[in-house]
């Protein structure tokens, strides 16, 4: 850097006063190492000197700077230097901070000082700058104010109470949480003690944790009570440690978070654990507990306990037909009026559904069983105002018997619900004790409920094929029958399981897939060249109150490019009477898809003509009941002629079933019958046996 050159040019700024040259060399080289940028500008911003600081700042040397200004160096644009010049130069000092911005893209903060130079008419000829860089330091100051808010935010946010406490038991600290509890400022709250803010019971309780704290003993976690502004209480669980902090007093900081929620759903669960929610009574877990404590009383005493369960008949129904709600009321009254029934019990539960249990401690023989029992039926059967018209129902009961303690709650229990089962099984609307014989049938029964619950979705199942036979002896179709190889047992037929698979509610995903095994073996005798042969399938209730049962056929049709007519389905009368609405506009839909429909066990529903012609069906199926005598008995033979007349009028074929015997085959014939099925053609047979029939026929 060449001194002079700056000098003489800062010289003849300053208006060319006379100054010692010695004196002036020493001055230069004493700002030009100075650690603080120092500069001098003239009116246009050009630079007269630069120290070795500001050229460093600049990346560049003294002399490339002198006689530029800053848009050689600096985004003038994003910098406030054009501004404090101004400012400088129109005779103003100027001490800020100002951000300059580099053209590598740093910006860095510097605490600048600028004032005006003037002539000696006063008039202003540039200005002279020093900037301290204060970047770093801006910085460190900016975390740590970041650091610092972002702490009081965290604390004041944190959902549990944080505190600091000296050792006389004064806050020191809390955040929103302990102040939202006490309902203060922290002004307020910082140097007060528990014994001011709360009662001194339970003052006193936290002061002793606080104790063994600072006296380095009690740091797990504990449950505290406090009470708050509110006057409640409010449960914690709380975590203190004591704090040392080099050259501080020590200190106590708690962390507490409140379970007062927490206990309350705590107590609640434990409730409904135990209680049932509908009627308030015990549950099944409670009337174990409270049964087991009365078999022990019982058996010291050498008294006998009975176990009774109670059942609603066609509960179901009622809940269908007349909606939950109503059925809700139904359970509640019950519940009442077995309390207010004047018979003495143990304890009573609402086990599930329409399900009630209790005991009658009181009944020392089984006449008294029974006579109690009468006179608690007797009450539950007078009607239930909760319709326009009274509601009656009736009841299924059964009772099991303790015996020297010999058999726990939950055997009593399962005996008396067999029991109960086996009523309902042989009537309803009576009760029956439970016996040995009982528990072998209800053990079978079990049984075969496991059994058939695992047979499904497993390969135990098959459909067998019976043909339907025309009046030329030709094929005109088969139905499918579903057969189940029970392990160990061998082919069980329908009506052995049917029943008990509709009642566990596995007949709806059986039903689909009787229907997939039917169409897969439609296609594979269209594709072995055997023609196009239907198949008519039964339909279950389930089924036929399933809206979504059309869209699952017609996916089933488009995959096996099955045609109109080739798959049937079957149905009974009586099932439309859950919902006839709905099973009309499904059977509509179907019919609409290009599924044949026809009536099973025609002629023995209870509304036949009624639903007749409202249904959209292509067959009838004429009852065996009917096809058994008409080759003897003249009235069943006209009986048969009638109906096939009738169904001919509404455009409808009749298929007889239960064709045994050629006189039967002739008789039905001269009656105009379409067609035949039944053990005089062909027993059901499998898959592989029904191929062969079709191609023995071909």
């Amino acid at each position: 850097m060449k001194i002079p050159k700056q000098a003489e040019a800062a010289d003849a700024a300053a208006g060319a006063q006379a100054v010692d040259p010695d004196q002036l060399q020493s001055l230069w080289t004493l700002v030009d190492n100075l650690d603080v940028l120092f500069y001098v500008k003239d009116l246009d911003g050009r630079y007269l000197f630069v120290n070795q600081a500001l050229a460093a700042v600049f990346g560049s040397d003294p002399a490339s700077i002198v006689g530029r200004t800053d848009e050689g160096f600096v985004d003038v644009a994003a910098s406030g230097i054009a501004a404090t010049d101004r400012q400088a130069l129109g005779s103003e000092k100027v001490d800020t901070d100002e951000v300059v911005c580099l053209k590598n893209g740093d910006c860095r903060i510097f605490r600048t000082v600028k004032v005006p130079l003037f002539d000696a008419q006063r008039r202003v000829t540039g200005l002279c700058g020093i900037s301290t860089d204060i970047t770093e330091q801006r910085r460190a100051i900016e975390e740590l104010v970041q650091r610092n808010e972002l702490l009081n935010t965290i604390l004041a946010n944190v959902d549990a109470a944080i505190y600091l406490k000296d050792q006389q038991g004064r806050y020191l600290y809390a955040n929103g949480p302990v102040l939202a509890l006490y309902g203060r400022e922290l002004s307020d709250l910082i140097g007060r003690t528990d014994r001011e803010l709360m009662p001194p019971e339970i003052a006193a309780r936290v002061a002793e944790y606080d104790a063994e704290v600072f006296a380095g003993e009690g740091g797990e976690m504990r449950e505290e009570t406090i009470i708050g502004a509110d006057g409640c209480k409010h449960h914690f669980r709380s975590r203190k440690v004591a704090l040392r902090l080099p050259g501080q007093p020590v200190c106590l900081i708690g962390f507490s978070s409140e379970i007062t929620e927490l206990r309350g759903l705590r107590t609640r669960l434990e409730q409904e654990r135990i209680t049932d929610s509908l009627t308030g009574l015990a549950n099944r877990v409670m009337f174990e507990s409270a049964l087991e404590e009365q078999l022990v009383m019982a058996a010291l005493h050498g008294a006998r306990l009975a176990v009774v369960i109670i059942d609603l008949d066609g509960f179901k129904y009622i809940n269908n037909t007349f909606g939950q709600g109503i059925g809700d009321q139904l359970i509640q009254l019950v519940g009442q009026r077995i309390q207010q029934c004047n018979v003495a019990l143990g304890s009573l539960a609402r086990l599930s559904g329409d399900e009630f249990a209790f005991t009658l401690p009181r009944a020392a023989t089984s006449e008294e069983v029974a006579r109690q029992l009468d006179q608690i039926r007797a009450f539950l059967a007078q009607p239930y105002a909760v319709l326009r018209q009274p509601l009656h129902l009736t009841f299924s009961a059964g009772i099991a018997i303790s015996s020297d303690g010999k058999y726990g709650a939950a055997e009593l229990l399962g005996r008396a619900e067999a029991a109960m089962y086996s009523a309902k099984d042989n009537g309803r609307d009576q009760y029956r004790f439970y016996s040995p014989e009982l528990g072998s049938t209800v053990a079978r029964r079990v049984e075969l409920e496991r059994d058939l619950r695992a047979a499904v979705g497993s390969t135990e199942f098959a459909l067998f094929y019976q043909p339907k036979m025309r009046r030329d002896g030709s094929i005109a179709g088969f139905e499918a029958l579903i057969r189940w190889n029970r392990p160990g047992v061998g082919m069980v037929a329908p009506d052995n399981f049917i029943p008990l698979a509709e009642q566990l509610g596995l007949l709806l995903h059986l039903g689909r897939w009787v229907i997939e095994q039917a169409c897969r073996q439609i296609a594979a005798w269209r594709d072995a060249g055997l023609g196009t042969i239907p198949i008519a399938v039964n339909l279950s209730t389930s089924q036929l109150t399933s809206a979504a049962l059309p869209d699952y056929v017609f996916d089933l049709m488009r995959e096996h490019r099955i045609e109109a007519g080739c798959l049937e389905m079957e149905l009974t009368e009586s099932m439309m009477m859950s919902d006839p609405d709905l099973a009309i506009a499904i059977l509509h839909r179907l019919r609409g898809g290009g599924v044949a429909l026809s009536i099973d066990d025609f002629g023995t529903g209870f509304s036949s003509m009624s639903y007749l012609r409202q249904l959209p069906v292509n067959y009838l199926k004429l009852d065996r009941s009917f096809v058994q005598n008409c080759a003897v008995d003249p009235k069943d033979a006209d009986l048969c002629a009638g109906i096939m007349a009738l169904a001919h009028k509404l455009d409808m074929h009749v298929v007889a079933e239960g064709v045994e015997t050629a006189e039967q085959h002739r008789t039905l014939t001269d009656c105009d019958c379409d067609l035949f099925q039944g053990f005089l053609f062909s027993r059901p047979m499998s898959a592989r046996a029904a191929t062969e029939f079709l191609q023995s026929r071909h």
